[in-house]
């Protein structure tokens, strides 16, 4: 037995070595910055999903294999602008997955970079460029497509699958209430089409983002309008060589060839990728290097609790989570102000009131400026509330001002799978939550009641907020979304405008003067290495498929029945 003890403390020890080994290797590596020659040019790569903002994992930024994000796209512009080093920059875009806020924005920091004199190249290819990648193309000095690509302008299309009759199939009955006849998220369990609130809606909207791409290629590509709307509805794909004869590019090139439109010197120009120009600090180039202002990410399904990923609702945002983040940047000596970035569709009432709690403290402290992205709708749009001002870009969807709750009652199902089941309860309303009955007449009443109770609430606080009558904030309400245009029209929000609008908004409030280039300091910060490699580690013994499956049946449990404040939609721009 002693001999066995000795050769186990032998193996944890050879661990705990290696271990520490890793540690400092990737430490050492990690904080080791990378060297930028004389004569690169800056290639980003932007394709895929694009988030918001990704607390930084040493791990994965050690071994390259970091996610990029938007934080990360406008400090690489940023920096690429006043570094010597860099000659240009070529953007390589293809199916790029993401906002159409966030595409609107990546339009505008790409103008911006160009008022710094330096030339910015788009190469399309070499298979597939869509609608929303030629929109960011059409920002920069020069288009390139791939000679064999395809480039696709189709505008902007819209889809909405409803479910009703499936669940009756299966032998599952949605039964849902809601306040506001604009909310219409739960129509598409309980409806077999659009109501007309919900088509009158999405028409606005989808009529903004075809309005934007119109006006946004044919300002960028010297086009008419009707020129533009010609090559959408009658051509709408275009071989690489076609999109050079409609004037949709300014050459058809290869990949390889382009590296040499940024030769100043007699060498061969040399490239750095994003990732590794990302890993230079912003400070080293005199910039982001004075005042601090915290950048504090809300994005996802907010939920109680802390950050998470689900498999069906995505990134959850955890209100205790970002409660935290928002008591620490106010509790600091060094922050002169606070940005809510803010990307979120919405979730449960009381988390959403959590975070609006913890903004209203920390805007006693200091100035709070909310940030709206691609979402701030319902409860996204709630916690924004409690903001000195809001910045809505202009196509994001925000408002909402609503509220609805429900359930899936699953008995039909289980007949149909031959499954019995027997309850004993005390309590007249003890089934409120069962999966497996109907609401009584009592227990929608219960249920109408407490949502007509936030909805009071909600209303109320956008009244406070914004300056406006309870009866102005109720009609501006009932579960209607507005894009940041219409908002900003209806005083939903302050000014339209993007993050770096946000910061001079924060620096103005702040007392700031508006030419310092201050340090943003972005939350949730990065995980401590050790704590990154300990979590990672018994991941991988895990049974992930089962753990995520427990985790979504908890958290499906937890919205059974709960009042939620979410948007009634999500537009995917796929196009």
């Amino acid at each position: 037995m002693k001999s066995f003890l000795k050769w186990f403390a032998g193996i944890i020890a050879v661990l705990i070595i290696l271990f520490a080994g890793l540690i400092f290797f990737i430490s050492w590596f990690f904080s080791s910055e990378v060297s930028v020659h004389d004569n690169s040019y800056l290639q980003i790569n932007l394709s895929g999903p694009l988030a918001e903002y990704k607390a930084p994992d040493p791990v994965s930024e050690a071994l390259g294999t970091a996610d990029f994000d938007m934080k990360k796209f406008r400090e690489c512009l940023e920096k690429a602008k006043v570094d010597d080093h860099i000659n240009g920059v070529l953007l390589k875009i293809g199916f790029l997955q993401t906002g159409f806020a966030k595409i609107q924005e990546i339009h505008h920091l790409i103008s911006k970079f160009r008022e710094g004199g330096k030339k910015i190249y788009a190469f399309l290819g070499p298979d597939l460029a869509l609608t929303k990648d030629y929109y960011i193309a059409s920002a920069c000095d020069s288009i390139f497509i791939s000679p064999t690509a395809n480039l696709f302008i189709t505008g902007v299309h819209g889809e909405v699958t409803f479910y009703k009759d499936f669940f009756e199939k299966i032998g599952i009955q949605a039964e849902f209430l809601q306040i506001g006849k604009y909310k219409n998220a739960p129509d598409i369990y309980t409806r077999q089409s659009m109501s007309r609130e919900q088509r009158e809606v999405l028409k606005e909207i989808i009529d903004q983002y075809y309005e934007d791409i119109v006006s946004t290629i044919s300002d960028s590509r010297d086009l008419t309008r009707e020129e533009t709307e010609t090559l959408i509805n009658d051509k709408s794909g275009f071989s690489g060589p076609e999109a050079l004869e409609y004037g949709l590019a300014d050459a058809c090139a290869y990949k390889s060839e382009l590296p040499a439109k940024f030769k100043l010197h007699s060498d061969t120009p040399v490239k750095i990728s994003e990732t590794e120009y990302t890993r230079v600090p912003i400070t080293s180039l005199d910039i982001r290097n004075k005042r601090k202002i915290a950048v504090i990410n809300c994005e996802g399904t907010i939920n109680s609790g802390g950050d998470s990923e689900q498999p069906y609702f995505g990134r959850i945002l955890g209100s205790a989570a970002a409660a935290g983040n928002i008591k620490k940047a106010a509790g600091s000596r060094f922050i002169k102000a606070i940005i809510l970035r803010i990307n979120s569709p919405g979730g449960t009432s009381g988390a959403s009131d959590e975070i609006w709690n913890a903004v209203r403290s920390a805007s006693k402290k200091k100035p709070v400026v909310a940030s709206l992205s691609d979402y701030a709708a319902s409860g996204g749009y709630y916690i924004a509330l409690a903001a000195d001002t809001i910045i809505a870009a202009p196509n994001t969807i925000a408002g909402s001002v609503g509220i609805y709750a429900g359930k899936f009652n699953a008995a039909g199902l289980y007949d149909k799978l031959g499954l019995k089941n027997e309850t004993i309860g005390r309590g007249q309303n003890s089934g409120l939550f069962s999966v497996l009955k109907p609401w009584t007449k009592q227990e929608k009443q219960i249920i109408q009641r407490l949502i007509q109770s936030f909805y009071v609430n909600f209303v109320e606080k956008t009244a406070e907020a914004r300056g406006l009558s309870y009866e102005q904030a109720d009609n501006l309400g009932r579960g209607r979304a507005w894009t940041g245009t219409a908002a900003a029209e209806n005083r939903l929000c302050d000014s339209e405008g993007y993050l770096y609008h946000a910061v001079q908004a924060a620096k103005q409030l702040a007392g700031i003067d508006p030419d310092e280039s201050v340090r943003l300091v972005y939350y949730p910060k990065e995980k401590s290495l050790l704590t990154q490699l300990l979590n990672e580690f018994p991941a991988s013994i895990k049974l992930t498929s089962r753990n995520q499956l427990l985790e979504m049946i908890s958290f499906l449990e937890r919205l059974q029945g709960s009042p939620l404040a979410m948007l009634p939609y999500r537009i995917s721009w796929n196009q």
